[in-house]
């Protein structure tokens, strides 16, 4: 049986924010009656604000607004020959999706489509260390938190430090009354991280996320699940402010007449404790990784340094992108067609690969 268009009867609502949206979900709305998952995730927008989110161009190519009220609207995609109904809150920086589209056949070529091909537009996805953060975090403030299940992974080549055979990877799945416990033994033993992880308070709530940015209501309240959500656009938002002090440009030539220069801006990122030779050992086998779309093209390593310099080409646009470190920095340069998506991949990756605690700056 096919579920109704406006699944969540909201379009005869009013809501003043994305907040006061998910108060109504939280207290009014039964999401317990959804069919398949109910799933939260952001965009990450970097064009000027969310009217030109809604007029982007490749939206039309992949929905139709099917109804709108003020900010949000029902998105209208088809796939295989049925309906596939998304609702968008949007707000300037970061627009919000709810949806019960499946994550493995519906959302790749709907939603995640628009978000990779349209220019400035880009996907809130999460490094490791930020869900493994969430977990300290709801740790620290519920005594009867319970993680029944958690998938984590440790990389050949990871910094993290593992008291047993540091240099083997490893790909864990628990599931478990004990999970919380489980997990801190095998990350102080095995140095793992978190690709997903569910998190429950009996009689609560209870929600899973994911690495890709989504964030799955199981039952209970939602309103964890949102301030966890809030919190990753608020780290996202120094990553794109940064990110947009970079730039590429043409300037006119002071040494030939008529004559323009391409000009690559670079933004950077600051690795606490500086660059590792370890981590330059292992850099190219894991920005090729699946999860951040990146091929290395060129790596090169100084002889009586700790630095490096990359061209790396983005699987999905194809643009070379150019990598530079030195000291403590890792530097950035853009190219005519790299966009936020880029850049958010990016920063997961020096989050996951060098230093979790990594900042995003504007070169000064």
């Amino acid at each position: 049986m096919s579920q109704k268009p406006d699944f969540l009867e909201l379009m005869d609502r009013r809501f003043t924010s994305a907040d006061n949206l998910v108060h109504y979900l939280d207290t009014e709305a039964d999401l317990s009656s959804l069919s398949g998952e109910f799933n939260i995730f952001a965009a990450v927008n970097n064009l000027k604000d969310k009217q030109e989110f809604l007029e982007a161009v490749k939206l039309s190519d992949h929905f139709v607004i099917s109804e709108e009220s003020d900010d949000l609207k029902l998105l209208r995609a088809s796939y295989e020959g049925k309906s596939v109904y998304t609702y968008v809150y949007l707000q300037d920086d970061f627009p919000v999706f709810f949806t019960t589209a499946n994550k493995t056949d519906e959302l790749p070529p709907t939603i995640w489509a628009f978000l990779q091909e349209t220019q400035d537009v880009g996907r809130l996805q999460l490094p490791k260390r930020a869900i493994d953060n969430l977990r300290k975090r709801l740790v620290s403030e519920y005594d009867d938190l319970i993680i029944p299940y958690f998938s984590a992974r440790r990389s050949y080549d990871s910094n993290t430090p593992a008291r047993r055979r540091p240099d083997v990877e490893r790909s864990i799945q628990y599931r478990g009354i004990d999970g919380i416990e489980t997990y801190k033994e095998m990350r102080y033993n095995y140095g793992i991280l978190p690709k997903i992880m569910v998190f429950e308070r009996p009689h609560r709530f209870k929600f899973r996320v994911k690495q890709n940015g989504v964030f799955v209501h199981v039952k209970g309240s939602i309103f964890d699940l949102w301030g966890a959500l809030k919190r990753e656009m608020e780290r996202t938002l120094s990553i794109k402010e940064s990110a947009n002090t970079g730039g590429f440009g043409d300037v006119q030539s002071t040494f030939f007449e008529n004559r323009e220069m391409h000009i690559s801006s670079p933004w950077e990122i600051k690795v606490n404790g500086g660059i590792q030779k370890a981590g330059l050992e292992g850099f190219e086998s894991h920005l090729s990784e699946d999860f951040y779309e990146f091929n290395v093209s060129e790596f090169q390593t100084a002889s009586d340094a700790d630095s490096f310099q990359a061209e790396i080409i983005d699987d999905s646009s194809h643009e070379l992108l150019t990598l530079k470190s030195k000291n403590d920095k890792i530097r950035i340069f853009p190219r005519e067609q790299t966009d936020i998506d880029q850049s958010v991949r990016i920063f997961n990756f020096v989050s996951d690969h060098f230093d979790s605690e990594c900042e995003a700056r504007e070169v000064v």
